[in-house]
């Protein structure tokens, strides 16, 4: 996310703003998030998507709300949740890994996400993005990408 980037929610650039660590019992906090993930407002969607991912909460009802905002009509939150799904269980999130690294552009984070599910079955779509995005960065994580899914096959 951009610097400046800023969602319109009191309550998230409080959060933002005050730059505390959301708690895993935190339980009115994570409802709260998890409400702005159906906000109207994609920038509070994709803020409350990118903070609750950066959290330790970790349940059904956070799981669901990840796959479900997988579904977005926004680029933004659809990486951002992929990538929060993947830190929770590499198994749910590599389908999903998948079926985006056969679209033709992609979010950064996407390689992130490959890299977290760590599974072969990636190997072969991640390697067809090697200096494919002419960015040294964005190849480097899909070099460590290609890495931990080998690493994986062993």
């Amino acid at each position: 996310m951009a610097k400046d980037y800023m969602p319109p929610s009191d309550f998230l650039r409080d959060l933002i703003d005050e730059d505390v660590e959301i708690e895993a019992d935190d339980e009115a906090t994570i409802a709260r998030l998890l409400t702005l993930f159906r906000d109207a407002d994609a920038a509070n969607r994709d803020w409350a998507v990118f903070l609750l991912g950066q959290s330790e909460a970790d349940t059904k009802a956070v799981r669901a709300a990840l796959v479900a905002a997988l579904d977005d009509a926004d680029d933004g939150v659809r990486a951002e949740a992929l990538v929060a799904l993947a830190q929770r269980d590499g198994d749910l999130a590599r389908p999903h890994v998948l079926e985006a690294l056969s679209a033709e552009s992609v979010y950064p984070t996407l390689f992130e996400a490959a890299a977290l599910c760590a599974h072969p079955d990636l190997i072969k779509p991640l390697r067809g993005w090697l200096k494919a995005t002419g960015d040294k960065e964005v190849d480097q994580l899909v070099v460590e990408a290609v890495a931990a899914c080998e690493a994986s096959a062993k």
